[in-house]
């Protein structure tokens, strides 16, 4: 049989409509855009008991001369009758042997389907078209298309070739955009390998956030984006295979980052871009002036010191690794902390000066590229004033 998209269907949304309202699959699917199949799909990966033909047809009320006139005078399919009595196909064709109706089928009646092999594997294969496109297509019904396929000894393309949605591009190839998702996917994706594609996810309350996720992937997939009742974003964009380098949740950082000095600083500032952050210290030069300051903090032990220990390979001195929260506490949002929590920060002039022109070209967070212009001012002002120790502003050309 051909495989179909799979398509979510929130359970408590599918409870309500079909437990608590008793709708029927049938206009459950009408009132979700969707076939009857997801829908039937979703009720038996939820557990969810499915009525048998009985107790779906108790609520049809409907006359054996109505059917007969929609059935034969107006030429509508059981499909179509199914729609207009808001029930399922399977409890039309339940009232259909109650009423001994038969079928046009069964009468001779049905028009035969003036399709080919060769146009069939043409729409299904070449084209890549659906089962349910092509009986639009050539104006006929699933059922009969499906006994046609058989017949033709098809072979469905399987959920690896599936149709899908949305069409999806593959990846660029770019070892350092490849660098930059990978180091945004450890601090903020959460990735999976579904059927035949995969599924980058994220949760989050800043719009930024959203905007950044969008910039990242609209050239390759459509992203969605859901609002919840708290005013938080669920995102979800859909990848071909051509993405599998961000499956792994890796502990480390990929040796070939590390090999690679714009490789690692596009690594970074992706990282950044989920986990990091520029502010402005409490306490004043003699001066009068604020000094400005970069942290980042993580419960990836092992990632945190290997970027410590890089950023000392390029003369850029950050203090730490140190554990700014233990496992176990709790902040103040009430969230306990699992892991300890990881932190680095870099205050020095000279350093943040290096470190704001190497992440410049690939950082890509609208509110941190905001702040990383404050930063360079904040940095040139310092370096003018009295008290100050003067550093050297012209711009870093080289990774040294």
């Amino acid at each position: 049989m051909p495989a179909w998209n799979k398509l979510e269907i929130p359970e408590d949304k599918l409870e309500n409509l079909y437990l608590n309202q008793k709708f029927s699959i049938a206009k459950i699917a009408k009132q979700l855009g969707y076939s009857t199949g997801p829908v039937h799909r979703s009720l038996r990966e939820y557990k969810i008991p499915i009525r048998n033909l009985s107790e779906a047809c108790t609520k049809v009320s409907t006359t054996k001369k109505r059917l007969k006139t929609w059935y034969f005078k107006d030429k509508l399919s059981m499909f179509a009758i199914a729609d207009k009595l808001g029930c399922t196909h399977s409890a039309v064709v339940y009232k259909f042997q109650k009423f001994g109706i038969n079928s046009r089928g069964h009468l001779g009646l049905t028009k035969p389907i003036k399709l080919t092999k060769n146009g069939f594997e043409y729409l299904y294969y070449k084209r890549g078209l659906s089962l349910k496109k092509i009986a639009r297509i050539v104006n006929c019904s699933e059922s009969g298309l499906e006994r046609r396929f058989k017949n033709y000894n098809l072979i469905s393309r399987g959920n690896k070739n599936r149709a899908c949605k949305y069409k999806k591009k593959d990846f660029s190839g770019d070892p350092t955009e490849k660098a930059y998702m990978i180091g945004f996917r450890l601090g903020d994706l959460n990735v999976k390998k579904d059927v035949n594609v995969i599924q980058v996810r994220c949760s989050t309350t800043v719009f930024q956030q959203l905007r950044l996720i969008r910039k990242l992937f609209f050239p390759y997939t459509t992203v969605r984006a859901t609002k919840g009742k708290r005013g938080d974003w669920d995102i979800v964009a859909l990848v071909n295979n051509s993405f599998t380098f961000l499956i792994p949740k890796h502990k480390k950082i990929p040796g070939w980052i590390l090999r690679n000095p714009q490789a690692f600083f596009a690594f970074f500032a992706g990282y950044i871009d989920a986990e990091g952050y520029f502010y402005f210290g409490k306490s004043k030069t003699p001066s009068g002036v604020r000094s400005a300051i970069f942290g980042i903090q993580t419960q990836d032990k092992y990632i945190i010191h290997q970027i410590w220990r890089q950023l000392q390979d390029f003369s850029i001195t950050a203090s730490g690794p140190i554990i700014s929260r233990s496992a176990g506490t709790i902040d103040k949002r009430g969230i306990k902390n699992n892991k300890d929590m990881w932190h680095i920060g870099i205050a020095r002039k000279e350093s943040l000066w290096k470190l704001i022109h190497f992440i410049w070209p690939h950082l890509k967070h609208y509110s941190k590229l905001k702040r990383l212009e404050e930063v360079k001012k904040n940095l040139i002002l310092r370096n003018s004033v009295p008290y100050c120790h003067p550093i050297d502003l012209s711009i870093p050309t080289a990774y040294n």
